[in-house]
């Protein structure tokens, strides 16, 4: 009877241990599970992440290359439009050489006809050479002291201009150099002398030419006509 039942009871206390082990695995089993569930929620979520990021840097890049693209483009069309521009200012004077450039932006910024193109259907430039006399008409007149360029409408109303070059964009106007001298050979000699020193050593103004380059000056250019002295 003692042996029977010290048998159940050592059968109850292994049944007892086995239930408590199948329990454990259970519950561990349970757990491992659970944990490969949250790793792999977490590993989609992290794959989640990384193409969404990857997307993102795409799309940044995209937009940056596009901004950097239409950059470009403006700049190319900037380019071209100042180009066209300095083109343009050019084509105005292409027909005429740097003296007769010179002698049309001077009329244009000085000559009386300056706004009356009707006038002007021939701009007069005489050469005179530094020694010249200023008035041709008479024996005892003064003479230049350096080169002049003397700048003529066609008639006398129109006016002229008489200057120097100084090769830095300013000339050296001779404001009393009138359009024609008068003949004074039967005059005082002395006061004939003394005019023509007065007309080069009084009234002299230094003006600053402005590159103006528009097509009344093309124009200008383009009438200019050569008279001995």
């Amino acid at each position: 009877m003692i042996v029977r039942k010290f048998s159940i009871l050592v059968t109850l206390t292994l049944s007892a241990i086995m239930l408590a082990s199948c329990g454990n695995d259970n519950s561990q089993s349970k757990d491992k599970h659970q944990n490969e569930e949250k790793d792999n929620t977490q590993s989609k979520q992290h794959d989640s992440n990384k193409h969404k990021s990857s997307q993102d840097n795409k799309e940044s890049s995209n937009t940056h290359d596009a901004q950097n693209d239409n950059k470009e483009n403006s700049n190319t069309h900037d380019a071209q439009n100042d180009n066209k521009a300095a083109q343009s200012k050019k084509s105005h004077l292409t027909q005429s050489n740097s003296e007769e450039i010179e002698y049309a932006r001077v009329w244009n910024q000085l000559g009386p006809l300056k706004n009356n193109m009707e006038g002007m259907n021939e701009l007069n430039v005489t050469k005179i050479a530094k020694g010249s006399k200023v008035n041709p008409n008479v024996k005892n007149s003064a003479v230049y002291p350096e080169d002049v360029v003397k700048l003529a409408a066609p008639m006398k109303a129109g006016g002229s201009v008489t200057y120097s070059s100084n090769g830095d964009g300013t000339i050296n106007v001779y404001k009393n150099i009138p359009y024609n001298w008068v003949d004074s050979s039967q005059n005082d000699s002395s006061k004939t002398e003394q005019a023509t020193k007065e007309a080069i050593s009084k009234n002299i103004q230094t003006v600053k030419i402005k590159p103006t380059d528009n097509e009344q000056v093309a124009q200008l250019a383009s009438k200019i006509k050569y008279q001995q002295q």
